[in-house]
């Protein structure tokens, strides 16, 4: 540069002029919590604020200037009363003159977009309560003073909710009907026992609105508004968007009651009333001298606008350092928050980057967040996230891409992460993961610490099936995934993949703790169309469902991997394609409970390729290998060259996987790997901070209640027959239908069969009654039209399922497994009564039949299965194929 341009330059920036240091290849200003933002920002008189060190910044690359430039932000407390926005205007030179903002060594740097609650005092009212007055709220001012999330102490405090915080309800069941049609809003009526809603009370209307329900459904959960409640009844109402058939609201959904005060009942917990006041009952050993209570209220902190369309016009080349970002809010909006995968339904997001190139953070920390940590979202390039921390998170850690597959040029690629320490996240929406990669490739999670979520670790991926996907050559390297799910949610993976995922790797890592609450509790997860991807060298142990499971996908590897303490399963495939689902091989597989080969797809004809593998059953007993033994299954073309033998682990109880030499997993080309290059790397503190995080014992899931059932169909509840049945309708839903009464007052179930039924037990639906212990009637009025054939059964929920009461009625008889009991009319009520007694082999059960005149038959010491001591399945199923009807009415069944 000239040495007029450098006058010229110079000039421009004054008065900033007396920040540039000696060094005239770099510019340097100062941050200190003690400056002023009228000061020149230099060492001796620093700005007061990053926002007015970023003008700084600007007005040197406004000028011209293609120097490196470093903001110096000096130890303490900085609080943002904005979102700190960076475009194209804030970006470095170069890759090699970057802008930095780096946090000086000699104290933490925090950026906080909270503020502090003071002004605290015991509460006479409400003995072991603090209140204070945050707001005084006039009317037309809006909510703007209301917040939802409250740290104390550093620790995210609970909003009241019922159970505490680590327990649950059980639902009964959930009841939909329409509210408005466009768009569709739905009532939704919950049952639950009475019991469960006593803290409700003495809730008035008004306040009730504020009260949010919060249920787990399978890998979901939703969020929504209380409406009404009946406590005396054990029910309550909300309003919310239909259900997904796939994964309904219904019986046995754990969920539990927030924001009221009558669930302010334990320690760390808080209410914020409409009239200002916030309650909050302390921890032991807090005081309310020394309580520091911080509420967030930023929804962004870092945001990152770049024209993704533009690549010269994105944000480049800043880089973060030695920063501590704290406390960005998320606002639960009006219409609660719909159920979606991975929560990626919300985008609240603390550092949210569109159109970046190379920004780092190194050396960071992000904490106690609303939504997300991090999200590359549109058009990011080359950024990277390294030994930093975040914690403490409402929905997920890091995100990268979109959920839609757009164009390349502006698709999101080559984000790394690595060393990072991922913990604590979903704190609002449980259903988020650690790190989430949409359609993007070419992005590095590697030696990372991910855990304490209640869903997935990583999950890479977004589409379902076949069809083309922008997730390629991801690889998730050389992670310790643990401590996931607590078997609070379904369907969940240590890493968990979608789709074609062409040279993606899932390699090093080491899986364990991963428990779902009813099923699907996987360490290696490849999901619905997971194609193309090597999984190799990772250990998983401690899981629910099975060390590895495919849903179904194509020619994937699992090579050289240790499989070890499934409850279930340890190697599991759902779906059998025609295709090759995965190659098996140099595996070590060791368990001692549950079974070798779970799920249906080894019975159902999937293609896997097996061989040069080692099993070995800790607990002495027999290998059952799909149904066949040892040689049967290798007869039948598996495992030619594998073996059944202790791989000699150091220590398998205390969780030793090193070999021990002499091992004969050298006999199947096992290569032993280095466990200890999982997780994060460097200096002694930064493991001992990833080890620090302290992990809740998993969820101890009750097991389902029995559920009695009443319905006469005049009514619409939530226990009602039609809202407890699972339907199998083969997609035709005018096959059930609630219709007048034929011959008589009131209204039934009409069940519809119809000839072209592919299969033959269609229509048909069932129910779970839960029943295995005691005595239980069932009882129901039937009346068949001619060509119409019925059966009723009562069954267990075993693999291979036993029967235990069952009926057969066509047009002109009554059977019980083959036994005539009577004959009968088409066209005419028959009322039917079956009771049996539970928790019994060899069981015998009795009937008893009322003719319309008023005729009776009994029949006593009808058999069932041997096996069969429970009913876990009761079903009406239309077997003709014709084209007449059955109705039912006044069924109910219970249990004593």
């Amino acid at each position: 540069m000239g040495l007029i341009c450098r006058a010229v330059l110079l000039l421009l920036m004054a008065p900033l002029a007396a920040a540039v240091m000696a060094d005239e290849t770099d510019i340097h200003f100062y941050v200190s919590p003690g400056g002023s933002d009228t000061q020149p920002g230099t060492s001796q008189q620093p700005f007061a604020s990053i926002a007015r060190a970023q003008q700084a910044v600007r007005e040197v690359r406004a000028a011209g200037g293609d120097q490196a430039v470093t903001v110096h932000l000096r130890g303490g407390h900085y609080r943002l009363n904005q979102t700190i926005q960076f475009t194209s205007a804030d970006s470095g030179a170069s890759p090699q003159r970057p802008v930095r903002y780096r946090g000086e060594p000699a104290g933490e740097v925090i950026l906080s977009g909270g503020r502090t609650i003071d002004g605290w005092q015991l509460d006479p009212e409400h003995p072991g309560l603090w209140k204070t007055r945050v707001a005084v709220p006039r009317s037309g001012e809006g909510e703007d003073w209301r917040f939802e999330q409250l740290w104390v102490n550093g620790r995210r405090a609970t909003r009241a909710r019922t159970p505490s915080d680590g327990d649950f309800f059980t639902l009964l069941g959930v009841g939909e009907a329409p509210v408005d049609a466009s768009p569709p809003r739905m009532q939704h009526t919950f049952a639950t026992r009475a019991s469960d809603l006593v803290s409700l009370r003495d809730t008035d209307p008004d306040a009730l609105r504020d009260v949010q329900v919060v249920v787990y459904h399978k890998w979901d959960t939703t969020r929504e508004w209380l409406q009404s409640c009946s406590p005396g009844d054990g029910s309550f109402t909300t309003h919310g968007t239909p259900m997904k058939s796939h994964n309904p609201l219904n019986r046995d959904c754990l969920y539990f009651l927030e924001n009221y005060f009558g669930a302010l009942d334990s320690a760390g917990e808080w209410f914020l009333d409409r009239q200002g006041w916030l309650f909050y009952r302390p921890r032991d050993g807090e005081t309310i001298e020394t309580i520091n209570a911080v509420a967030a209220e930023l929804q962004r902190l870092f945001e990152f606008q770049g024209d993704v369309d533009d690549p010269e016009r994105h944000v480049k080349h800043i880089h973060f350092e030695g920063l501590t970002l704290r406390h960005a809010e998320y606002r639960i909006p009006e219409e609660g928050i719909r159920p979606n995968q991975a929560a990626m339904n919300v985008d609240a997001t603390a550092i949210q980057l569109d159109g970046a190139r190379q920004i780092h953070f190194i050396d960071c920390a992000v904490e106690h967040i609303g939504g997300s940590g991090f999200w590359f979202r549109q058009a990011c390039r080359e950024c990277r996230v390294e030994r930093t921390r975040v914690f403490d998170v409402g929905v997920s850690a890091v995100r990268i891409g979109e959920t839609g597959l757009v164009p390349e040029p502006v698709r999101t690629s080559g984000i790394t992460v690595d060393n990072c320490i991922l913990h604590s996240g979903g704190r609002i929406l449980p259903c988020a993961v650690g790190v989430w990669i949409g359609h993007s490739s070419d992005n590095a999670i590697t030696h990372c610490d991910i855990a304490d979520f209640y869903y997935t670790a990583v999950s890479v991926g977004w589409r379902w099936g076949y069809a083309d996907s922008g997730a390629k050559r991801n690889r998730i390297d050389f992670n310790h995934l643990h401590h996931i799910g607590y078997r609070i949610l379904s369907d969940m993976g240590g890493v968990y993949t979608l789709g074609p995922s062409e040279g993606t790797s899932v390699s090093g890592n080491v899986i364990h703790d991963v428990y779902a609450t009813r099923y699907g509790g996987w360490g290696l997860y490849p999901d619905e169309g997971s194609s193309h991807i090597v999984f190799e060298n990772n250990l998983v142990y401690d899981v629910r469902d099975g060390g590895f499971h495919q849903h179904y996908g194509r020619e994937n590897i699992v090579r050289n991997n240790i499989l070890a303490f499934s409850e279930e399963g340890q190697v599991a495939v759902t779906r059998a394609e025609p295709h090759l689902s995965f190659t098996f091989e140099r595996n070590l597989v060791y368990f001692d409970e549950g079974r070798l080969l779970g799920y249906s797809g080894w019975n159902n004809g999937s293609k896997v390729a097996m061989n040069h593998n080692l099993y070995w059953r800790a607990d002495g007993q027999p290998f059952d290998f799909a149904g066949k033994t040892w040689q049967q299954w290798r007869d039948a073309g598996h495992d030619q060259d594998s073996i059944i033998a202790d791989p000699m682990f150091v220590d398998a109880g205390q969780r030793d996987f090193r070999l021990r030499p002499g091992s004969p997993a050298s006999k199947i080309g096992f290569v032993p790997f280095d466990i200890t290059l999982a997780g994060v790397q460097g200096d002694q503190a930064w493991k001992d901070l990833a080890a620090a995080t302290t992990f809740p014992e998993p969820y101890q899931v009750p097991p389902p209640q029995p559920v009695d059932v009443r319905d006469d169909f005049e009514t619409d509840h939530p226990l009602s027959l039609m809202s407890l049945a699972t339907l199998s309708d083969e997609g035709r839903k005018s096959l059930f239908s609630v219709v007048p009464t034929p011959g008589g007052k009131g209204h039934c179930l009409k069940v519809q069969d119809a000839v072209d039924m592919r299969a033959a037990f269609n229509p048909h639906f069932y129910w779970d009654p839960h029943y295995t212990q005691g005595k239980s009637r069932l009882s129901f009025r039937i009346r068949l039209e001619p060509s119409v054939t019925v059966s009723c059964e009562w069954r267990s929920k075993t693999q291979t399922y036993q029967t235990g009461p069952s009926l057969q009625l066509s047009e002109t008889a009554v059977h019980s497994r083959g036994q005539k009991l009577f004959d009968m009319e088409a066209g005419t009520w028959l009322h039917v009564t079956m009771e049996a007694t539970h928790g019994i082999r060899n069981a015998r059960w009795q009937a008893t039949f009322v003719l319309p005149d008023g005729r009776r038959h009994r029949v006593t010491d009808l058999g069932c299965d041997p096996d069969w001591t429970e009913t876990r399945w009761v079903g009406f199923i239309a077997s003709a194929r014709s084209d007449g009807a059955f109705y039912l009415d006044d069924v109910e069944m219970q249990n004593e």
